[in-house]
């Protein structure tokens, strides 16, 4: 199961994780007394607990959702992967593009359940079948390192494995998520294995647990997830419900959970305090574990011990009095707690860099710490450390809540041009009733907006405004070629935070991006400071945004980004074309201007030999944002290879040569798939029949249709809506797409007159479908258990019927077909079959028995029925010259073989 070769071909850029860090980015959207009751609650809540699992999706939201919003818990989840190598159920988007879709979602499920979200470098490569599989593409040692740094990053005093990291997992990357998380949970504090200055400073969490997922399980740690929320007006289900919603891409997006009570259980299977302890016995996962608010002070040194005391008892006055319809009745203990907080943060050296609250609280290289001067950074110092970090976020956000004080950024345009500028207007909203005092607001760090106190009485705002010139489009660490299948490790070195030192060890270090919590990650940041009931508070308000209206979803809002001043984008990042024949080939590239005035450029063409281009002029001029398509004709011939093909545009200031394509869908913030303006050219040997034609009915993840179509196919997409109503007569062959009769259930009451199409002599070719053998669509029964698939993308195929007209018309299959084949050969494959159909090929994985489900074909009246589980969804787009060639030879199994004729089809 390699990654897909025209993924790294295309060298796919994914811009959607903004890149500055921020210490609240994870929060729930809540205001007002919902957003006040949580803060106030969890202002002395000092535990953190991290759960690791292997794909978006994986994590238990209900346990999550009760921890981080019912009980004020921090908490994260750590994802192996991305789920690059999933099925798209709202899209065509496979591979690096869905990663970054499923990314979004697990970020979109974060602000909701109130989380944290890691990531590993690990690129999901497709289903694997056993834990061994599974480290023959990834790197063990690498692996358990990310896993480890995250833990050293974040700190948690208790883990939650979701797997057990036993065969009883299924997928082989549950059972190395459940097994790397209790390696690490083991490994976590030994420096001599991860040196301090590659991994961070050591961590041993205290406790190890086993999730269970809602199954009583002997001794284990009970919790009532349905728990009702009577401020937020929700269960913790309700809101877990919502939040594994938003893992849309992969048909979540159901009916919330029902109300009432709802248990979730955990095993513990380790700890390091309460060893004694049968787990039976446990009331808690933090039982035997200090975390108590008294044990911060007891750490800290005597001047912020004070005011960590003093903080203690404001805070709990304020929980104790808070009245949620008047919350400033409890602004000047909220206030002063902020304030002693930050103080008890700035007298408290930094023993780590603060990778997991923000950019404002890191140390940068060479800056001075008592720490650093020889103070001790034991695991005390760390924990203390984590815990400030913490306190400081709530305690301000509290005391601004409770104020009435909001803080907004805006700016008119969502992107703004490298070099460009633009005004960002800051409006800082006083909504209480005593006057407050802007005293300091800066854009990342940087970009002051005001030089003197503003006074902001009850009832009104100040409105500031300062131009900004150029944004960065950080691209994610993750994003770029793969070393096997883990992602490169590097650092952007536009975030301005790449480089920083580790207290303690006196040498400059790279921060891994696996360090940093992907929700903390921000383009821009805006820090205020206000005296709020006479306390100078701080606090980071979130990024620079641009606000825009809808006419159905009505307003939007989107952070602001950066962008080249013009970009050039193919259509697809591949081109399919007949080999050894003349070529004439039209190729449309969108070109578009993000400047904020005019720009003239020439071009150049990178192109193979044996081609000539065609209609590319002399030189363009586009005006201020301003939009144009390029039609590129190239005439030639080629050889069967792949060929790189793209074009530059070039000034005399330099040269353009990135694109992007925008995915929008409504749950998830956008976001721009970049790569660079070229394209691959696959020239195949294929021959295809002269009366070919094809009805196409789109599936999941879905891309096949427009590459039948560049290789001269007539194709005709059509959607299962209007399948009683088109004229099917008018074309040889009908495909179904993969998971199509899921994606569409009206298809399945409209497969009659499928079937009608070919008994009146159509071909129909039927794509895999996870249910497909149980929804009465197939002609003769199969049966297709969900575990039969042949995930070794070079597993050996058997030709079982050599004469087979599937195998040698119009192409003659042969070996070189299944070589270079990418992610698996096939999926939900038929193990039993109705004897009525040919099995024409054998294939399986090592080790197992023997699968012949993968193409079947049948006569069904004057036509043919044929059914294939390869995985040709995945070698078409991925540029596997075998995949269109079978595919070609199943869409003509209908046709006569000599003349290439189609039977004749009656309406």
């Amino acid at each position: 199961m390699k990654r897909s070769l025209l993924c790294a071909a295309a060298a796919l850029i994914v811009l959607a994780a903004p890149m500055m860090l921020a210490p609240s980015a994870a929060r729930a959207q809540e205001r007002g007394a919902p957003a006040t009751d949580q803060l106030v609650r969890g202002a002395t809540v000092t535990g953190r607990v991290l759960m690791i699992a292997a794909h978006p999706d994986d994590e238990d939201t209900q346990l999550i959702a009760f921890l981080a919003r019912g009980r004020r818990v921090e908490t994260a989840y750590l994802s192996l992967t991305r789920g690059d190598g999933g099925q798209n159920l709202i899209g065509n988007e496979l591979g690096e593009a869905l990663g970054a879709i499923r990314t979004e979602e697990l970020l979109a499920a974060r602000r909701l359940d109130g989380g944290h979200q890691y990531f590993t470098r690990a690129f999901d490569f497709g289903f694997s079948k056993s834990a061994e599989e599974t480290y023959k593409h990834w790197d063990h040692d690498s692996l358990l390192a990310d896993v480890v740094t995250v833990i050293r990053s974040f700190r948690p005093h208790v883990i939650v494995a979701v797997f057990s990291g036993t065969p009883a997992d299924g997928h082989g990357h549950h059972q190395v998520s459940g097994l790397l998380a209790r390696e690490a949970y083991d490994a976590a504090a030994d420096t001599a294995r991860f040196p301090v200055k590659r991994y961070g400073r050591a961590w041993a969490p205290l406790k190890f647990y086993r999730g269970a997922r809602g199954n009583r399980i002997a001794g284990a740690v009970a919790m009532n997830v349905g728990e009702y929320d009577p401020v937020l007006g929700r269960s913790y289900a309700e809101i877990a419900g919502e939040s594994r919603a938003q893992h849309r891409s992969q048909g979540f997006g159901g009916i919330q959970q029902r109300k009432g009570a709802q248990m979730d259980y955990v095993l513990r299977q380790g700890s390091r305090v309460n060893e004694s302890t049968p787990p039976a016995d446990e009331k808690s996962i933090f039982d035997g574990i200090d975390t108590s608010f008294a044990r911060l002070a007891r750490a800290a040194a005597p001047a912020a011990r004070t005011a960590l005391t003093a903080a203690q008892a404001l805070l709990d006055s304020a929980r104790d009095a808070v009245d949620l319809r008047r919350p400033d009745g409890i602004v000047r203990w909220l206030a002063r707690a902020a304030r002693l907080a930050q103080d008890a943060r700035t007298a408290t050296p930094r023993c780590m860099t603060d990778i997991h609250t923000g950019a404002m609280s890191m140390m940068r290289a060479g800056e001075d710490n008592d720490a650093q001067r020889g103070g001790a950074c034991d695991a005390t110092a760390l924990d203390l450390d984590a815990a400030l970090n913490t306190l400081t976020t709530r305690t301000a956000e509290a005391a601004f809540e409770a104020a009435g004080v909001a803080v907004e950024a805006t700016a008119p345009q969502e992107l703004l041009a490298f070099g460009d500028s633009m005004p960002v207007t800051l409006t800082v909203y006083n909504r209480g009733h005593e006057n407050v005092t802007l005293a300091y607001a800066r854009m990342n760090d940087a970009l002051p907006f005001l030089f003197a106190p503003i006074i902001i009485s009850p009832d009104s705002s100040a409105r500031l405004s300062r131009n900004i010139i150029g944004l960065v489009d950080s691209r994610p660490w993750w994003q770029g070629p793969h070393i096997g299948d883990l992602f490169a490790m590097h650092e952007s070195p536009s975030d301005g935070l790449a480089r920083v030192s580790y207290v303690g060890v006196g040498s400059l270090t790279t921060v891994p991006g696996v360090a940093v919590a992907e929700d903390a990650r921000r383009i821009t940041n805006i820090r205020v400071t206000a005296s709020i009931a006479g306390q100078m508070i701080t606090m980071d308000a979130g990024p620079v945004m641009y606000h825009s209206a809808d006419p159905l979803l009505g307003e939007q809002n989107r952070p602001v980004g950066g962008v080249p001043a013009v970009t050039l984008a193919f259509d697809r990042g591949l081109e399919w074309m007949i080999a050894n024949k003349p070529l004439d080939h039209l190729m449309r590239v969108t070109i578009k201007s993000f400047a904020s005035t005019p720009r003239t450029f020439s071009f150049r063409i990178v192109k193979p030999g044996g081609l000539r281009v065609d209609s590319i002029p002399a030189s363009m001029t586009l005006q201020a944002g301003e939009q144009k398509e390029l039609f590129v004709r190239v005439r030639g011939q080629l050889k069967a290879d792949r060929y790189e093909f793209g074009i530059i545009a070039e000034t005399g200031n330099g040269r353009y040569m990135d694109g992007f394509k925008a995915v929008e869908y409504g749950h998830i913030r956008p976001i721009r798939l970049y790569r660079y303006s070229a394209i691959w050219l696959q020239a195949v040997d294929i021959t295809i029949p002269a009366t070919l034609s094809v009805a196409y009915i789109q599936g999941v993840g879905d891309n096949v249709a427009p590459f039948l179509r560049q290789l001269g196919i007539p194709v005709t997409i059509i959607s299962a809506e209007e399948l009683p109503v088109v004229d099917l007569g008018r074309f040889s062959t009908v495909v179904v797409g993969p998971r199509a009769y899921e994606a569409h259930r009206e298809l399945v009451a409209y497969n009659a007159r499928l079937i009608d199409f070919a008994k009146k002599g159509g071909t129909l070719v039927v794509q895999y479908g996870q249910d497909i053998a149980t929804i009465g669509v197939m002609p003769y029964p199969v049966t297709t258990p969900r575990t039969s698939r042949v995930t070794e993308e070079e597993a050996p195929v058997t030709i079982l019927e050599p004469k087979s007209r599937v195998l040698n018309s119009p192409n003659r299959i042969g070996d070189a077909d299944w070589k270079d084949w990418v992610q698996e050969r096939g999926l939900y494959m038929p193990t039993v079959v109705d004897p009525h159909y040919s099995t024409p090929l054998e294939m399986h994985d090592p080790g197992e028995l023997n699968i012949k489900g993968a193409v079947l074909v049948t006569p069904l009246g004057k036509g043919m029925y044929v059914f294939t589980s390869l995985a040709l969804f995945r070698q078409i787009p991925g540029g596997v010259p075998g995949g269109p060639r079978l595919l070609v030879n199943l869409l003509s199994a209908g046709l006569e073989p000599d003349r290439a004729v189609p039977r004749r089809v009656i309406p």
